[in-house]
This record gives C-alpha cells, structure tokens and sequence, in this order.
C-alpha cells in the first residue's frame, strides 16, 4: 500500500470518528441522555463499517448499512415491545433476522441486521429507561449518521482530490 493511501485512510477514518462520534451523541442528547455515548460509539461504527477507498462502494456499503439496520431495529423493536427479554426470545429474534433476509434475498445484510438486533435487545436490558421503540429508532437514526458522515466524507474528499 503507498504512502498517501496509509495517510488517506488514517485521515479518513479519524474525521469519520469525531464527526459521527459528536453528531451521533449529540443526536441521542435530545432525545434520551442516557444513551449518549452509545449513541455516538454505534454511529462511528456505521460509518467506520460503510467507509471504503471508493465512492461506489461507500453508496453501496451505507445503502446495506441503512437497510440491515433498519430490519435490525425494526425485529428487536418489535421483540420487546410485545415481550420482555430471555435468551431464547432474544435468540429468535435473531434466527427470525437471518430468515427475513434469506427470504428477502439480502444474504449481505444477515450479519449487520444480526449484530443490531443484538445492540439494540441489550442496551434495552442495561438501559431500563428507555423504551423498546424509542430505543430502535435512535439506534437506526445513528445508523445513518455514521453512513452519511462517512458518503459526505467520501464525497468531499473526492471533491478535494479533484481540485489538486
């Protein structure tokens, strides 16, 4: 790997960490101060998890991020709204994720829509003060912080590469 692509990339993903970070919990500030800092650490891992050397693959990355969450967070929503949490309910909920997309055709999203259902049921059960749905959709709005600070990122370096 050259030089300047080490230095790009360790550029890239420092400004994909602090502004997601900052957006990300200053997002969840206004609506549950609680999960704050999860608000901030799940948006820097969408945009870390959507950020590639490629503009393509960036949109196409943030495009799955954004649909797998939303699955994620819809199921886990779903789960503990109508139950409250035990393993085996928790595991169904999962099992119930790799289903929809397997029937949906979305094989690439079974991993990322696994891992939300996970973040999402467990903050529910550490952060007792919040509810299942509000919970859910903070977790997929911070999803998409991080997805678009990282294609705002990509694209404003792409535009910055242009002008040198």
């Amino acid at each position: 790997m050259l030089k300047s692509q080490i230095t790009r990339a360790v550029i890239e993903n420092f400004l994909v960490a602090v502004i997601a970070y900052i957006l990300g919990y200053y997002f969840t500030v206004m609506f549950h101060v609680g999960t704050a800092e999860v608000g901030g650490l799940w948006s820097v891992i969408s945009g870390v998890f959507v950020m590639s050397d490629k503009e393509s693959l960036t949109i196409n990355a943030s495009r799955m991020r954004i649909k797998a969450s939303f699955l994620g967070c819809l199921i886990a929503g779903a789960y503990l709204y109508f139950f409250t949490f035990s393993v085996i309910g928790f595991s169904i909920a999962v099992a119930l994720g790799v289903l929809v997309c397997h029937l949906l055709r979305i094989h690439d999203h079974i991993k990322t829509t696994s891992i939300t259902i996970s973040v999402v049921v467990i903050i529910s059960v550490i952060v007792t003060n919040i509810g299942p749905v509000e919970n859910a959709a903070l977790r997929f709005a911070e999803s998409v912080i991080g997805s678009l600070t990282a294609l705002a990122l990509r694209w404003g370096w792409q535009g910055s590469m242009c002008l040198i």
